[in-house]
């Protein structure tokens, strides 16, 4: 089964006081741990989309074998990042039978709950998988092909989510081994 992986960082980090991956948590930058996890796991395709200015997570990204995609608009949201981000990943792997999208600013997130993850998709690659902590649904995602026309299409500041709420049928959750993991950082601590 091939998978891919796509990793969102073109945020601004507006709430944060901007700067957000590039902040140290438990002595590294949250973009270092995503990039570092992201990394360890095999994937059929890799790919990190972010801001043109942002030249120090580039760099970071294409050490870990990242590519990059660049959202030239990002402050029109999370739905241009994963539109861009996947017609990048398929012009680079077009046979991929599903996409795992996360989020840069998860650094609790563990390896395990990510390969729990990509082990539902691979019991079930029809349906949409997503880590959760009980009723709370959280990144990283992963969609099935059907859904890529869908990812495309996606604008403004309207992520995945929007899909999962269309398709709310087709949804297995995966539950996190501990629920600190699907905490996303948008204050410093």
């Amino acid at each position: 089964m091939k998978i891919g992986c796509v990793l969102l960082a073109a945020g601004a980090g507006k709430r944060f006081g901007g700067g957000k991956l590039l902040y140290t948590i438990e002595g590294e930058p949250m973009i270092a741990r995503a990039l570092q996890l992201f990394s360890a796991l095999s994937f059929s395709a890799r790919l990190c989309v972010t801001r043109a200015e942002a030249g120090e997570i580039q760099r970071r990204a294409f050490e870990c074998g990242f590519p990059v995609a660049i959202n030239p608009d990002p402050e029109r949201g999370v739905g241009t990042s994963v539109a861009i981000a996947t017609e990048a990943i398929l012009a680079k792997e077009p046979l991929l039978d599903g996409i795992l999208y996360a989020v840069a600013d998860q650094p609790f997130l563990s390896v395990g709950s990510v390969e729990r993850l990509l082990e539902a998709f691979e019991a079930h690659p029809n349906d949409i998988v997503s880590l959760c902590a009980g009723a709370r649904r959280g990144n990283p995602a992963i969609f099935p092909a059907q859904f890529y026309p869908e990812l495309c299409a996606l604008k403004e500041d309207t992520g995945g989510g929007a899909i999962i709420r269309r398709h709310p049928e087709r949804l297995r959750l995966v539950e996190v081994i501990d629920e600190r993991e699907l905490d996303d950082i948008d204050t410093k601590v």
